[in-house]
């Protein structure tokens, strides 16, 4: 039997351990040799839909995956809690004014409101990943690493916190205080129908009323229009006897303004006349001026004898002595 060439074997599995090692390096794309942040989350409920290889987001920017979930015991109070390890790649982040994430201490991270949480991926396949995101305030922080891994405190997830705030809710006081609003709104209901059942008896007393209002305004309307009738006819034999009134004096009217436009003419001539005698060189005017200045002296005269008289009575006895 021909000895196996021990050279040639050696340089097959010299080989096999070389392709599987290109086949891991073209396989994870060099991930091996990359640097990776470890931490772990602790989940207090359950992380169904959680699995290896659920992804890792900060903000629903994809930054890592998860890695293992175990479930871990405490013997004596029995309480169990989920740890998750996750691995975030330092790729996806890139940190200003230089270096990467492996140059900064992830514990400050932590210190300063890093949180992670339970988001859902999918409701059709109840898939979940895990989101990170800084939550500064109201969240307890871990005081030190587990096992050297820097553990990130986990808070509710938005369906933890619907579910806390349903199981608050007190089924039974919230049916009673529905049953009591029914038994108000039938109440008021029962008042508004009563209510309504006295308003449509006005209602109808006023309709009834109003019908009532409306026949005589008709028959007060009736009488009014033949009475208007009847005054327009009267106008109207009124105005035909006037017609023929007028008709009838017309000539008399005539002779009347003939009359009046003959007397105006005599009126106009008289005056003209009186005119012609007051106007100023006129031997009538210095007459009537005449007279008027001796009226005048004449009114002296006796205004100045009557003075006398006042004075010396005795003068209508003994006459006035002449200077």
């Amino acid at each position: 039997m021909k000895r196996a060439n021990p050279s040639l074997i050696g340089a097959f599995v010299l080989g096999a351990f070389a392709l599987l090692a290109l086949a891991v390096l073209l396989l994870g794309g060099g991930s091996l040799f990359t640097y990776k942040q470890r931490a772990v989350i602790y989940f207090d409920g359950s992380v169904n839909g959680l699995s290896v290889g659920s992804p890792v987001s900060f903000r629903g920017v994809r930054v890592g995956t998860v890695d293992r979930i175990q479930i871990r015991l405490d013997k004596d109070s029995l309480v169990a809690k989920i740890p998750v390890f996750i691995s975030i790649e330092p790729g996806q982040i890139e940190v200003l004014g230089g270096g990467g994430l492996a140059d900064l201490a992830f514990r400050s991270f932590i210190d300063r409101g890093l949180c992670a949480k339970l988001a859902m991926q999918s409701f059709v396949t109840g898939q979940l990943g895990i989101d990170l995101d800084m939550l500064p305030e109201g969240v307890h922080r871990p005081p030190a690493s587990t096992q050297g891994i820097p553990e990130i405190p986990a808070v509710k997830s938005d369906f933890d916190v619907l579910r806390d705030q349903l199981t608050q809710v007190h089924i039974s006081q919230l049916v009673e205080e529905m049953r009591s609003t029914l038994q108000a709104m039938h109440t008021l209901a029962q008042t508004a129908n009563d209510t309504l059942a006295g308003v449509r008896g006005d209602l109808q007393a006023t309709a009834a009323s109003a019908h009532r209002a409306t026949d005589h305004l008709d028959a007060t309307i009736g009488r009014l229009q033949t009475e208007s009738t009847r005054t327009l006819d009267a106008f109207t034999r009124l105005s035909e006897n006037l017609d023929r009134q007028v008709d009838t004096l017309s000539p008399q009217l005539q002779g009347t303004l003939a009359a009046a436009q003959a007397a105006m003419k005599n009126a106009n001539a008289s005056l003209a006349n009186l005119s012609d005698m007051t106007a100023p060189g006129a031997q009538v005017r210095s007459d009537l001026e005449s007279s008027t200045r001796d009226l005048a002296a004449a009114a002296d005269s006796l205004r100045s004898f009557a003075e006398t008289v006042e004075r010396n009575p005795q003068v209508l006895l003994t006459g006035r002595h002449k200077p």
